[in-house]
């Protein structure tokens, strides 16, 4: 049987920026970095037998995103599998592991980073829970690009110019409230404030389909009481009510920009009965559909 090669780095194709430590060190001083910056960034395609073990952890906080294949993590003793789309935090000062799998080896991107901000950018991106003793989250494989961590080490790739290191920062920057954004619009949030915040993107993304308190309370794991309450306190409505408003906007939008009739635009935004349909844009809008639009805009 052959005997497996273990290594931390070195694979066909791979990216891998280090910052030499003097240069860490005038970051950290450097007024546009000292709240973030980025130590180490690159990207491992197909990365058989990499194999990375620190026992005391790293000085820095650590980010690796899987792309494809599968791997694993190893925090507080407890390992935990990596397949495309898992998003893992290692903080900083704390002992892990990582590896890929030997019959479907990871390909990853990665980024270490530190700053007096650090710590709060990485509470935002992977909640409190996991920003404190580190872990794994979940981003849809299909929304992969629109974290886009491979930014960070291009950034790093062009140079150590003032410049350079500003936009390997403001990347990582633009990644984090990514991976904030979609974890919460994805229903990966972790309290139920977030699961709500989750709904409420939903409700964003497809307010023509008809919804229920109750299934909007089950999806979000709340009772519709307490789903109800949160909601409020998030939008400043009832969750009907919002979603309502919803499609009232959009049936502004096209009351104003198109020649489409009030019962043509009705059943664009989900009423199936015009004349609820108007009863509803007049509550939202003080007017009905017709008398809207001939108001004078802008």
């Amino acid at each position: 049987m052959k005997r497996r090669v273990y290594r931390n780095e070195g694979f066909a194709g791979q990216h891998h920026v280090v910052l030499p430590e003097p240069l860490r060190l005038r970051q950290r001083e450097h007024p546009l970095l000292h709240g973030l910056f980025v130590t180490d960034a690159g990207y491992y395609p197909e990365a058989a037998g990499h194999f990375v073990e620190r026992k005391s952890g790293a000085p820095t906080h650590l980010v690796i995103l899987c792309l494809r294949g599968s791997g694993w993590v190893r925090l507080a003793g407890e390992s935990r599998p990596m397949t495309a789309g898992s998003c893992a935090l290692l903080p900083a000062g704390r002992g892990h592991a990582y590896a890929a799998e030997e019959t479907d080896p990871w390909t990853i991107v990665w980024t270490h980073f530190s700053g007096d901000e650090a710590a709060a950018w990485a509470e935002l991106a992977f909640g409190a829970a996991v920003a404190g003793t580190g872990g794994v989250v979940a981003i849809p494989p299909d929304r992969l690009d629109e974290v886009a961590l491979d930014r960070v080490h291009a950034a790093l790739e062009r140079g150590y110019a003032l410049r350079d290191l500003a936009g390997a920062a403001a990347a990582l920057r633009a990644s984090l409230a990514e991976i904030a954004r979609i974890l919460a619009a994805a229903g990966g949030a972790r309290s139920a404030r977030e699961r709500v915040v989750a709904s409420v993107e939903g409700l964003r993304r497809d307010w023509v389909r008809p919804r229920r308190l109750t299934e909007l309370a089950a999806a979000a794991g709340l009772s519709p009481a307490h789903y109800s309450c949160l909601f409020r306190e998030y939008t400043g409505f009832a969750p009907i009510d919002y979603l309502i408003r919803l499609r009232v906007q959009h049936a502004c939008r096209l009351l104003d920009t198109s020649t489409r009739s009030v019962n043509e635009i009705a059943a664009i935004v989900g009423y199936d009965d015009p004349y609820y349909f108007t009863r509803c844009f007049r509550r939202v809008m003080g007017r009905a559909p017709r008398e809207y639009r001939k108001v004078t805009k802008g």
